[in-house]
C-alpha cells in the first residue's frame, strides 16, 4: 500500500548542549512535493535541526511530527529506521563492495528479489544511470555516486527526504546539472524535502521555500522569492547574498523617493545599483570585473562606495563617470535595531 504524502514538521523544538541552545524554539513545516532550503552560516544549527527531524538526536522541547504522528518529543524518540525518512549527505556513504544496483536495492530487502531489482533499476534509469548499474562506487564519478545515493534514498518510497550539503563536494562544472536532476526526481516523488546549505545561490536556484537560520533560530521563512524580495531584517537580506549596507544619513539625496530616517539602515542588493546616465546622482567606477554573464562594478558616490552587479553588456570601465539609480524593489530600509 502506498501512503499519501504527509507534511513533516518541527514544532517549537530545541536542542541544548552543555547549557547552550544549539536549536532554540524552531518551528518548520516541510510540505509534500516541495523543496525547502535551510540556509545559514557555520554554527547556525542547520545540521542539528536536520538530525532532530531524522531522529538521530532527541528533542529537549517541542516535537517532530509526520502528519499527526509524533516522531519525537521530550523523553521519546522514534528510531531513525522506523521513520521512513531518506537521508542524503555530502559523502554519499555508498557501500564500496556493492554495485550501483545493489546499493540502490539495499533498502528494499523486505521485498521479493525480482521486485526489488526492478525498483532499483527503475530509479537508476530515472537518474540517468541505467548503463552504470553494474559499476562499483570507485568506478563512478562524483556526480554519478551522488545520483546513486539519491536513488537509494528514494527507492524505498520514503515519507520525507533530508539532505545535508549533498552537492557541495561535487566539481562546480557538475554541480548544477546533478542538483537539477536529483531535485527534479525528489519533487516528482511528492514527498517533503529539506536541503541544508550554506550557499545562497543554491538555495535560491533549487528551493521552493527558504528558511534563514542564525544562532539556533529561524529568522524568516517563506517562498524563496518572498524572502529574497521582502527580507525582514538586514541580516536576512545579507544571508541571501552580498549587499551594500548604508546608514540612512549617508545615502545621497535623490537615490530613493521615500523619506529616510537618519538612523535607518539601508540595504541594497548589488543588482539594485544601476548605472543611469540620466540620473543627477553621479558615481565614479573604480573597478570593473567580469564574473561570467555579469560584471561587478565598484563605484564611489562621494565618500560612499557601492558595489553594482550588471549584465556584461552594461559594464563600464574603471575611471568612467556615470549617473546611478537604485531599484526600489531591491533596496530595503530597516530601523537601526532591526539588523
Amino acid at each position: 500500500m502506498t501512503l499519501a504524502p504527509t507534511p513533516l514538521s518541527a514544532q517549537d523544538v530545541s536542542r541544548v548542549y552543555d547549557g547552550l541552545a544549539v536549536v532554540s524554539g524552531v518551528s518548520l513545516d516541510l510540505q509534500p512535493g516541495a523543496i525547502t532550503a535551510l540556509l545559514g552560516g557555520s554554527g547556525a544549527g542547520k545540521s542539528t535541526l536536520l538530525r532532530l527531524l531524522a531522529g538521530l538526536e532527541p528533542v529537549d522541547t517541542g516535537k517532530v511530527c509526520l502528519g499527526e504522528t509524533i516522531l519525537s518529543e521530550p523523553g521519546r524518540t522514534l528510531a531513525p529506521e522506523k521513520r521512513r525518512i531518506g537521508l542524503i549527505f555530502q559523502d554519499f556513504a555508498l557501500f564500496p563492495h556493492l554495485t550501483a544496483l545493489q546499493n540502490v536495492g539495499f533498502g528494499l530487502a523486505n521485498l521479493p528479489k525480482d521486485e526489488a531489482r526492478a525498483i532499483a533499476t527503475q530509479w537508476l534509469s530515472r537518474l540517468g544511470l541505467g548503463a552504470r548499474s553494474g559499476a562499483y562506487p570507485h568506478e563512478l564519478s562524483g556526480g554519478e555516486q551522488q545520483r546513486v545515493a539519491i536513488a537509494r534514498a528514494l527507492a524505498p518510497r520514503p515519507a520525507a527526504i533530508l539532505m545535508d550539503e549533498p552537492f557541495s563536494g561535487l566539481d562546480p562544472s557538475l554541480r548544477g546539472t546533478v542538483r537539477e536532476e536529483a531535485l527534479d526526481a525528489i519533487r516528482a516523488a511528492g514527498v517533503p524535502a529539506l536541503l541544508v546549505t550554506h550557499d545562497p545561490a543554491e538555495a535560491l536556484e533549487s528551493a521552493d521555500h527558504i528558511a534563514i537560520m542564525k544562532l539556533g533560530r529561524i529568522l524568516q521563512q517563506g517562498k524563496a522569492a518572498d524572502v529574497y524580495l521582502k527580507p525582514q531584517g538586514a541580516d536576512i537580506a545579507a544571508a541571501l547574498g552580498p549587499v551594500n549596507i548604508i546608514a540612512g544619513h549617508d545615502l545621497p539625496a535623490g537615490l530613493l523617493k521615500e523619506a529616510i530616517a537618519p538612523d535607518a539602515i539601508i540595504v541594497i542588493r548589488p543588482e539594485g545599483v544601476i548605472p543611469d546616465a540620466t540620473s543627477p546622482v553621479s558615481a565614479t567606477i573604480v573597478s570593473s570585473r567580469l564574473t561570467g554573464p555579469m560584471a561587478r562594478l565598484v563605484m564611489n558616490v562621494g565618500d560612499l562606495q557601492l558595489t553594482s552587479l550588471v549584465p556584461r553588456a552594461l559594464s563600464l570601465p574603471a575611471g568612467t563617470e556615470t549617473g546611478i539609480q537604485l531599484d526600489p524593489a531591491l533596496s530595503f530600509m530597516f530601523a537601526s535595531g532591526n539588523s
